[in-house]
């Protein structure tokens, strides 16, 4: 196999894998509001804001944490915009996809076409 068949393969082993994993991705829903870094409670109250950032403290597990920006995500399809580099969702669907691509690693270009929905 030469260097030109071997990307086509792995050019069409990767859009089988996107489109299997968008088919299977949930995106999960957005909340608006401040969760603890550390267990991710709702269950917070304001604790001050000392140097002009404010402070949490979280009834869940005891903690004082300084409020982070969250990123929210608000894409039906990952990786559309420039932005979504950062977002946790993204990462998540590019380890679905690189374990999708895993699991096609053993089909022959023809197996792959198969699999291939018509766009």
């Amino acid at each position: 196999m030469n260097t030109q068949e071997i990307f086509y393969l792995n050019k069409l082993r990767c859009e089988v894998a996107m489109q299997q994993a968008l088919k299977s991705w949930q995106p999960k829903p957005q909340f608006e509001g401040v969760e603890c870094p550390r267990c991710q409670s709702r269950k917070i109250v304001k604790d001050g804001s000392p140097g002009g950032t404010r402070r949490y403290f979280c009834n869940g597990c005891r903690r004082a944490f300084k409020e982070r920006p969250k990123i929210e995500c608000h894409c039906l399809i990952p990786g559309q915009q420039p932005h979504c580099q950062d977002c946790p969702q993204f990462k998540e669907f590019l380890a679905l996809v690189e374990q999708k691509v895993d699991g096609l690693r053993g089909l022959n270009q023809q197996e792959l076409q198969s699999l291939l929905s018509p766009s």
